[in-house]
Parts: C-alpha cells; sequence; structure tokens
C-alpha cells in the first residue's frame, strides 16, 4: 500500500460497532441499512463501504441504546435545549407544577420497573408498561416540549430462563430533557428470571401505540406453532394516515403517533390491512396483511336467488352499503320468489368489503369474494353484533 493510499485510509470517516456492547436490538440496522447490518453472530455490523455524509452523525450514534455505535468524524453535539426559544409565560405554567408530586408509576417505567408477569400452562405472559408521559421537568415548560411521551424504541430476548427488555427514547428534544432530572433516564434494560426450570422454546412479542409490550414466552412448541393474537395490529411502519381508521366497520381503530386497534374492538375481518398502502398492519397470526389496489378491492355480491329480504345485512352494514329493493318480476319464475319480495342490493361506492354482511346472513345470500377470510366469528364479533342491535 502507497504511502498516500495509508494516510488516506485513516483519515477516511467511518462507523463502528463495538461487539460487547451491541444487544442485538437491530434499530441501526432497520434505520440505516447503507451502514449497518445484523451478522451471523447476532451482532450488528458496519458494511465494509458505507455513506458517513448521508446521515447525521449524532443521529446515527443515538439510535443505539447502548452507545455500541462511534465514528471517526467529527460528531455534531446532542440537542441543546439552549438552543430552542422559550415559550413566553412559561413560569406560571412551571409554578403550578413544580411542588407536585411525582408519579411514581411513570417514574418506575422510566426505570423499567413496571410489569407484570404471569404464568400460565403453556407459556409466560410478561406485560411491560412502557412511560406515558413526560415528567414535569422545568425545561419541559421553558421550552414547550410536549406531556405526552413519545414511543420509545424497543428490545426483547430471551437467554436460556430470562428475559431481557431495553426500551429507549429516539426523540432528541425529549431526549434532551433526560439531562436535567435524575430520574428521567434516556433508556432502561431490564433482565427478568422467569422460572429457573423451564425449558422455553420461542417467544413472541408485540409492542403497540400505547406504550404496551406483551411478551410470550412459550414452553410448548405446539402451541407457539398455533398461537393467534385477539386481534390485528398495526406496526411501527404506520404513518398515520387515517385510511385504517376510516373503513374499520367497528371503529376499533383511533389516531395517535402510531394507529392503534382496540383488542376488544377488533372481529379480525382484515380490511384494514386491505386499504393500508404501507404494509404496516399485522393479522392475528403475525402475518402482514396484503393491500389490494383500491379498484381492485372486492364489493359485497349479492346472489338473488337466496336472499329472503330479512334485512340483517342492512342492519348491521356501518357504511349504509346495502339497501332493500324489489326483486326484478322475472325472478319469481326462474326463482320460484314469492311476490312483492324486496332483495338486497349494493352500494358499490359505500362498501369497503369488511365482511359484516357475509357474517349475519344465515342463507349464505351475500358474500365478499376476497381471499381475507375469518376462520371463525368470535366472541368479538358475537359482542360487536350484540351492542349493535
Amino acid at each position: 500500500m502507497s504511502e498516500t493510499a495509508a494516510i488516506q485510509e485513516t483519515v477516511d470517516e467511518a462507523y463502528a460497532v463495538d461487539p460487547e456492547l451491541c444487544i442485538a436490538c437491530d434499530a441501526c440496522c432497520q434505520d440505516f441499512p447503507e451502514v449497518f447490518y445484523m451478522g451471523d453472530d447476532a451482532k450488528a455490523h458496519t458494511l465494509d463501504t458505507h455513506p458517513t455524509d448521508k446521515y447525521n452523525a449524532r443521529t446515527v450514534i443515538d439510535v443505539c441504546p447502548t452507545a455500541a455505535i462511534s465514528f471517526s468524524g467529527e460528531v455534531p453535539e446532542a440537542e441543546d435545549l439552549g438552543k430552542l426559544e422559550e415559550v413566553p409565560g412559561w413560569e406560571l405554567e412551571w409554578a403550578r407544577w413544580r411542588e407536585v408530586t411525582e408519579d411514581k408509576v411513570e417514574r418506575d417505567r422510566r426505570y423499567g420497573r413496571d410489569y407484570t408477569v404471569e404464568k400460565e400452562a403453556d407459556l409466560v405472559r410478561v406485560m411491560f408498561h412502557f412511560p406515558t408521559r413526560v415528567p414535569a421537568v422545568r425545561d419541559r415548560f421553558k421550552f414547550g416540549l410536549p406531556t405526552e411521551m413519545p414511543l420509545y424504541r424497543s428490545h426483547v430476548s430471551v437467554t436460556g430462563t430470562e428475559l431481557f427488555v431495553a426500551g429507549w427514547l429516539t426523540d432528541p428534544k425529549v431526549k434532551a430533557l433526560t439531562h436535567t432530572s435524575k430520574s428521567f433516564p434516556a433508556q432502561f434494560m431490564t433482565t427478568l428470571e422467569l422460572g429457573p426450570d423451564a425449558a422455553f422454546c420461542g417467544m413472541k412479542s408485540r409492542y403497540d401505540a400505547h406504550g404496551r409490550l406483551e411478551v410470550l414466552v412459550f414452553t410448548n412448541p405446539v402451541a407457539m406453532e398455533t398461537h393467534q393474537w385477539k386481534a390485528h395490529f398495526i406496526t411501527d411502519k404506520c404513518t398515520a394516515c387515517t385510511i385504517c381508521e376510516r373503513v374499520c366497520p367497528t371503529n376499533a381503530i383511533t389516531s395517535g403517533e402510531i394507529f392503534f386497534i382496540d383488542p376488544d374492538l377488533c372481529i379480525n375481518c382484515s380490511v384494514c390491512g386491505v386499504y393500508c398502502p404501507f404494509d404496516a398492519i399485522d393479522d392475528n397470526r403475525d402475518e402482514v396483511v396484503q393491500r389490494i389496489k383500491a379498484k381492485k378491492v372486492p364489493k359485497a355480491l349479492v346472489h338473488d336467488e337466496l336472499c329472503t329480504g330479512c334485512e340483517y345485512c342492512v342492519d348491521v352494514c356501518p357504511f349504509e352499503a346495502i339497501v332493500m329493493e324489489p326483486a326484478p318480476e322475472a325472478y319469481e319464475t326462474e326463482y320460484g320468489l314469492p311476490q312483492n319480495l324486496q332483495i338486497a342490493k349494493v352500494i358499490d361506492k359505500n362498501c369497503v368489503s369488511c365482511k359484516l354482511c357475509e357474517q349475519v346472513c344465515i342463507k349464505d345470500a351475500i358474500e365478499v369474494p376476497r381471499a381475507h377470510q375469518f376462520e371463525d366469528i368470535g366472541m368479538s364479533f358475537m359482542s360487536y353484533l350484540s351492542d349493535s342491535h
């Protein structure tokens, strides 16, 4: 190697990962795939050649919850609260809060201490609650920062009989507040002993938009293979575009930083995922619901010869997509239908393909011909019918 090349090699900027500190959370690989990849050793690594000017180096380094990433070049300073503009009159609001006793539950959540562990026949169920409120430190008021805590990133792993859970802040402004309070760490790492005599065969987890992390650690491989969640789930690919919320037939979806599906209202009809343009919705088997282009989404189809005019489909449709109309006179002879019979008719522009009508029709006279099918109606669907009538 020439002297010039050697000098060039030493001054070239590059990222590096310390394997001793890496916890394989995959955050760097997901956010910066041009720089990092997950190796066979379950550790993050840098690609041999990677861009160093595409991202802010501070942003790249700060994505790691364990400070495992380093950068050989100049790193910008962390978010400086002093550069933010003060909110006029902030002192008055701060005066109202400065003597308020700190919320102990929220404080425990910031340290990863708010969780429950339940042992069941084939699994151990762990529920973690992440912080939902930004603590009332002075600079929160001074710079008009939010009271609602931005979503943490999370990582879960099982080694032997221990469950490891990590959570960390990524919002740079709120993260800057962590330096102003002794009870506001930027991240937490919690290790739980699940049972010294248990033989765990795998794990599933979901971290929802309300800051709840549900972890299922299985002791029975059959139970893991056949497990189904109670509802569909919106992942962090969500961009809050509102489409799923508008087409949900049971109003189970609410807005937020990432949209949220209420498990008690979801009936697993998959219509939210059918319309989602970002493949951000998993079904109750953790499989991504495949999107259908809007013009190709199938509408409800009425089999006139089977319809008896009971109007159940009209009553259950939340989108006013079904009306009753007189059956054509020819049907009296062709299908032997009674005179003056009213049969269902679908208004295609209103139909979202949710399948509620299909589920209530006891004559199989109406169907929605798409691949996403209910395997069974389930208690949530029966509850929905009970509440809507």
